[in-house]
């Protein structure tokens, strides 16, 4: 029997975790525009990061999801986000706060995130811009070597601030037309803020490619070097980009083919066990091409919504969405916080008839897990180990009993799980009859109950557990006599 709790839907903990010496860290500049090189080289070739942004669509969608369902302002959080806000009017700071929270709730980091948020002018039709302010190869706990990434994401996986700078950048439209509500209720001919700085705020924690396409070539990297999110794109006929020729009309054409697909195994969860669909039209588009989810595939008021390119006028998505989470955690982010996410019932022992009691191990699945303290499982206490890690329950009573599963860890109880009649528990095995202690219901068993005969406190003889050997213990090794014990 195996008892699965999952939180999100999500199937995996993401990438097992290596280990590298070396950092070195890329100063990428202020928004979407620049990553890695000079603004004037990375945006001369059409870099994914570079051009106007999130896209306004003056089109009333009438749309509205709210936030996830376990999102509560009192829920505690997994990461500490400090935001630095520039020219930003009060209403507007209080709507990027909570979609701050949001993602706050969802994500796991021992480093505080930093944001730089600026609110001004970007022109017609762009909403906002964003993108990580640094990016950093080849650092402990890197889960890919000889690649960019960034900044948040790396200091969570290396458990350490790795440039002490802002980790991330955030410009929106000071002239867009904007509702600066948190409830989602968008009216029409306005744009849902909060919408549009979870989309944003999604770019700069790692939802980000390196890919850049000029005169019908097709490249990726920042410096030849790639982004996590590069490691998990490929063509229609499931050929990596990455294994297409760099600098190419290859890759050009694939860039432009509209059939760009995400392969991490989260992601696909996320989307039912397909492949997400990236945003990859004929015209590559600076900003918008690559580094979003498809907007025909993903129309606005469905699940995964959030991350297409264009945001309606009446269109609200509080939800970052399963197939954005399962991205997430494919590039290596921990989503939830600690959580145990399977409990595989394991080898039951057979019953011990000196003690009647019997072993039952356990494979716990957990991730995030507190530093200190213990696992407990109904009441045993058991050292910290690594995930997934076998737990052996022992002393347990041969009752014949269904028996519930109640794990978790002493230093957080609210990282638990109740597992209601998980196993059932081999029926006695201690033959109460054999008091000779030889396997066998014989004479010898009713000498010794005959010699204890008449004892009324502490009785040996005493098979019937009423404390007394009497005619009711004659009578039951009479009834066993002969036969051998289990």
């Amino acid at each position: 029997m195996i008892a699965m709790m999952r939180w999100l839907n999500l199937s995996g903990l993401g990438w097992a975790l290596g280990l590298t010496l070396s950092v070195s860290v890329v100063n990428t500049g202020v928004a979407q525009r620049v990553c890695g090189l000079p603004a004037a080289a990375v945006c001369g070739y059409q870099h994914a990061a570079c051009g106007a942004g999130l896209e306004g669509i003056p089109v009333d969608a009438n749309t509205h999801i709210g936030p996830p369902e376990w999102y509560t302002p009192d829920v505690p959080r997994d990461a500490t986000v400090i935001v630095n806000y520039n020219g930003f009017p009060e209403e507007a700071m209080l709507a990027f706060d909570y979609a701050v929270d949001i993602w706050s709730v969802l994500l796991t980091s021992d480093v505080t995130v930093r944001i730089d948020a600026f609110w001004t002018d970007l022109g017609a039709g762009a909403l906002a811009q964003a993108g990580p302010s640094n990016l950093h190869q080849n650092f402990a706990n890197a889960p890919i070597s000889d690649t960019y990434y960034p900044a948040a994401l790396a200091n969570a996986l290396a458990g350490e601030d790795l440039s002490e700078q802002s980790d991330l950048e955030c410009t929106f439209n000071s002239t867009a037309n904007w509702y600066l509500g948190t409830d989602g209720n968008t009216p029409v001919g306005t744009y849902d803020f909060v919408t549009a700085a979870l989309h944003e705020l999604a770019h700069g924690l790692g939802f980000i490619g390196s890919a850049y396409y000029t005169n019908g070539f097709g490249f990726l990297g920042t410096a030849n070097i790639p982004y996590p999110y590069d490691h998990f794109t490929e063509t229609q006929d499931s050929v990596a980009l990455l294994d297409l020729p760099n600098g190419s009309q290859t890759l050009g054409a694939a860039l432009t083919s509209d059939h760009i697909y995400w392969n991490g195994a989260n992601g696909m969860e996320g989307v039912g066990g397909g492949r997400p669909r990236l945003y990859a039209p004929a015209n590559y588009q600076v900003g918008s091409s690559y580094s979003h989810l498809n907007e025909t595939t993903y129309s606005p008021g469905t699940p995964n919504s959030l991350m297409t390119p264009g945001l309606n006028t009446a269109e609200s998505n509080h939800n970052p969405g399963p197939a954005l989470l399962g991205i997430f955690v494919d590039m290596g982010w921990v989503i939830g916080g600690c959580q145990i996410l399977e409990v595989e019932i394991g080898e039951q022992g057979a019953c011990n008839p000196d003690s009647d009691t019997y072993t039952q191990a356990l494979v716990l699945t957990y991730q995030a897990p507190p530093t200190t303290g213990l696992i407990q499982v109904n009441g045993s206490l058991f050292s910290l180990g690594d995930s997934p890690q076998t737990l052996v329950l022992t002393g347990l009573p041969s009752d014949g009993q269904a028996v519930h599963l109640d794990i978790g860890f002493t230093a957080n109880s609210e990282c638990s799980v109740f597992i209601p009649q998980a196993f059932t528990a081999p029926a006695s095995c201690y033959c109460l009859t054999d008091l000779s202690e030889n396997g066998l219901t014989e004479v010898q068993d009713l000498l010794l109950l005959l010699a204890d005969f008449g004892c009324l406190v502490g009785c040996e003889g005493d098979v019937n557990g009423d404390g007394a050997s009497n005619v009711e213990d004659v009578l039951a090794v009479l009834s066993a006599f002969g036969g051998s014990c289990p």
